[in-house]
């Protein structure tokens, strides 16, 4: 079995590091990773990339450092002589101002769960099979394709110096990405699926909402709307994107520290959004990719981080229990396993809500774009518009605006203007390869409804 060797591999390495009486930690990081690319209705890349990285860290007093290379999976020389290069840095690493904790693995675990062998058989008939499929009938010689179809299997292993257990990890992903866009009048719409196994992708839900979408971008007026607060209702792929931010400068407890976080400590049991406001961190949720076992070897729990509005923890990695004198929370991985829990609207698709009826103009956002943090201390995040928005009208028509802009505190999002959301969830996230494969998704309400949203900046055309 391919565990059973990776493993062998790593204790074999360990026992080197043994070998030269140091305290070492390993990591083993691969990937197989297939992307095909579509630019003007026309394939433009077809790539193929199998990969091992390894990164080792060696622990002194007061004292860490790291090498990694990328290996041959047979090349054991090879890994040796990376404990040689980081062991032989040691020497030479800046006093820390805490002493970092070596994992201590007490047994070894094989998680493959969200691991389907047959994506990593998918053929290149079958990727060129499923976007025609997707795309049928919406090309023309002014709507073009773009997107990309990308795949793969990431595999993460550790072990450290202190057990000879292993810490073992392996997902497969699709991610693809559709975008049909106008030559000559510029607008664009995608679709979008994440899914971790071959029996979960859906060619006709891509086609579907594609084909909405077209129909509308080609017979419907264009409009600037007004900069002013509108009724928004958000789609998975913005929400998501909000969701996320609230990673980096809310729950974390290492940005709270450092000044980086919208919440303090004395938060913790305070109500800080709408009670419909539920955010659980679980690792049985195997669509996003969960690694239930941390790299220190520890079996990891669900948890609400914010429950009905109400702040209930912080996440601490160990570098940052470490250095700030805290307890690790188990959260040792490449990326959590969220879930903004759904609310009471049974609607799970734009074209769904799009035919009910409505008291008012609706601005639907479906993407955020050039999406930025303005003060993580306030959580006043900002971001465009792209990818198929529409203005829903009060008399039931619908009109297409030009991309606009919003700046909001995510805090105030997710309290007070928060209306409504869907009761189905689904993942939005990402299968990119670039700078090694990490795939992750976050579960999100297929639709969110938000009032009093500001309009700050309307842009006159689409281009």
């Amino acid at each position: 079995m391919r565990s059973q060797q990776v493993i062998e591999k790593l204790q074999g390495l360990r026992q080197y590091a043994l070998e030269q009486s140091e305290a070492v930690e390993i990591q083993w990081d691969a990937e197989d990773s297939h992307m095909v690319r579509y630019a003007n209705s026309a394939v433009s890349l077809n790539s193929h990339e199998d990969i091992t990285r390894l990164r080792v860290t060696v622990y002194g007093d007061h004292r860490q450092v790291s090498s990694s290379q990328v290996v041959d999976f047979d090349d054991m020389d090879g890994m040796k002589a990376c404990v040689d290069r980081a062991i032989g840095m040691l020497p030479f690493a800046s006093d820390m101002s805490y002493q970092p904790t070596i994992p201590d693995i007490a047994e070894t675990t094989i998680s493959e769960a969200s691991y389907d062998p047959q994506i990593a058989a998918l053929t290149n008939d079958e990727i060129l099979a499923f976007v025609s499929e997707a795309a049928k009938g919406l090309e023309t010689d002014d709507i073009l394709l773009s997107g990309n179809f990308s795949s793969g299997i990431t595999e993460r292993a550790v072990i450290s110096t202190k057990t000879p257990e292993v810490v073992y990890w392996r997902a497969s992903d699709v991610g693809v990405t559709l975008v049909l866009a106008s030559e000559k009048r510029k607008w664009e719409v995608n679709a979008e699926q994440f899914v971790a196994k071959k029996e979960d992708m859906d060619a006709k839900a891509l086609h579907d909402r594609l084909a909405w979408l077209v129909e509308l971008y080609n017979t419907k007026k264009e409009t600037r709307v007004p900069e002013q607060p509108y009724r928004v209702v958000f789609g998975p792929a913005a929400l998501a994107t909000f969701v996320e931010f609230l990673g980096w400068i809310g729950y974390s407890g290492d940005s709270m520290k450092r000044g980086y976080g919208m919440f303090q400590e004395d938060d913790i049991g305070k109500q800080v959004m709408s009670e419909q406001f539920t955010l659980m961190e679980d690792p049985a949720l195997l669509n996003t990719f969960a690694q239930p076992v941390d790299t220190y070897g520890r079996k990891r729990e669900k948890q609400a981080l914010i429950d009905r509005g109400v702040l209930k923890s912080f996440v601490w990695e160990q570098s940052s229990a470490d250095e700030f004198g805290k307890e690790a929370t188990g959260h040792d991985v490449s990326n959590l396993s969220i879930e903004l829990l759904g609310g009471d609207v049974d609607v799970k698709t734009i074209q769904a809500f799009a035919k009910l009826p409505r008291d008012r103009d609706i601005l639907y956002v479906p993407f955020m774009h050039y999406t930025n943090i303005v003060n993580p201390g306030e959580g006043l995040v900002t971001g465009t518009s792209r990818f198929g928005a529409l203005l829903l009208k009060q008399d039931g028509s619908i009109e297409l605006p030009y991309n606009v802009r919003f700046t909001e505190r995510i805090g105030r999002l997710f309290s007070e203007k928060l209306v409504w959301l869907a009761k189905e969830t689904v993942p939005y996230g990402s299968s990119s390869h670039y700078y090694g494969r990490d795939p992750y998704a976050t579960l999100v309400p297929a639709l969110a409804c938000f009032d009093d949203v500001m309009v700050e900046i309307s842009n006159e055309s689409f281009g």
